[in-house]
C-alpha cells in the first residue's frame, strides 16, 4: 500500500500543542468533578502521541479505512490506548476498545499513566491476534492476552524490539 494515496497527516508541533491543551482541559475537568466525569480523549491522545513517537502518519478518517495510522512502508496500523485510573499502569484485566472488522497489518497498544504520559507501547501482528480478537463477542480482548501475543516496542528494550516487523 502506498501511504501517499491515503489521506494522512504527519504529527507536527501545532497538533502536539493542541493535544497538550486538551490534556490540560481534561485533567481540570476530572479534578472539578472529583474524577467522576471524563472527557473521553484517551484514544485520540494515544493515537497522536503514538504516531509522533513511532514515526507514523495519522489517518484523517480512520473509521472508513479500519485503521488509525500508516507506517513508512505503507503498513496499516490500528492503535489501541488504555489510560491508568491510578498511579500504576492500566490493569491487565482491563479490556481494549473494540477492534475494527477491517484487516490491518499490525496493532499498537499504548499504555498511558493517569496524567496522559505514554508509559509503554506494545506491537502485535494482525496474524498473531486475529484469533484472539475473533474469540471476543465485542472484539475487545483484555490487556494481558494482547500483551502475550505482542512485543514491547517502547520504551526500547536492550534486545531492540521493532514495530511493524
Amino acid at each position: 500500500m502506498n501511504p501517499s494515496n491515503l489521506n494522512t497527516v504527519a504529527v507536527k508541533a501545532p497538533m502536539l500543542s493542541a493535544i497538550k491543551q486538551a490534556i490540560a482541559a481534561a485533567r481540570t475537568y476530572e479534578e472539578t468533578t472529583r474524577g467522576a466525569r471524563k472527557l473521553g480523549i484517551t484514544g485520540e491522545v494515544g493515537e497522536v502521541l503514538c504516531c509522533k513517537m513511532m514515526g507514523l502518519r495519522l489517518c484523517i478518517d480512520p473509521r472508513s479505512q479500519g485503521f488509525d495510522a500508516v507506517d513508512k512502508q505503507g503498513k496499516r496500523v490500528q492503535i489501541k490506548t488504555r489510560r491508568s485510573e491510578s498511579a500504576d499502569l492500566p490493569r491487565a484485566a482491563g479490556r481494549l476498545s473494540t477492534f475494527s472488522l477491517h484487516e490491518f497489518d499490525y496493532a499498537l497498544l499504548v499504555l498511558m499513566t493517569l496524567d496522559y504520559q505514554v508509559a509503554e507501547i506494545w506491537c502485535a501482528q494482525y496474524a498473531d491476534i486475529a484469533g484472539l480478537i475473533g474469540k471476543q463477542k465485542r472484539r475487545n480482548p483484555n490487556l494481558a492476552s494482547f500483551k502475550r501475543k505482542a512485543i514491547r516496542v517502547w520504551p526500547p528494550t536492550s534486545s531492540g524490539g521493532r514495530h511493524g516487523a
